[in-house]
């Protein structure tokens, strides 16, 4: 009986041992990919701003030509 105790023992350290080993493994492995789809947010969040800004600045910018005489063109 005593070397049955000894052997699962044995066996549920190794088991929390694998367990430790595989958390620790995984803790660095998920920042993997992050940094990638953080840039690709950031830049396609700057790419929206960039357009809304520029769909404001032109419509500004072609009321204001409007405005000059004989703006129309020849």
């Amino acid at each position: 009986m005593n070397s049955l105790n000894t052997a699962a023992l044995r066996v549920t350290l190794a088991a929390q041992d694998r367990s430790r080993r595989l958390a620790t493994e995984l803790r660095g492995r998920r920042d993997q990919g992050s940094g990638v789809v953080e840039t690709i947010i950031i830049v396609a969040g700057f790419a929206g701003l960039a357009f809304v800004v520029y769909l404001a600045v032109s419509s500004k910018v072609h009321g204001w030509i409007n405005k000059i005489p004989g703006a129309t063109g020849p």
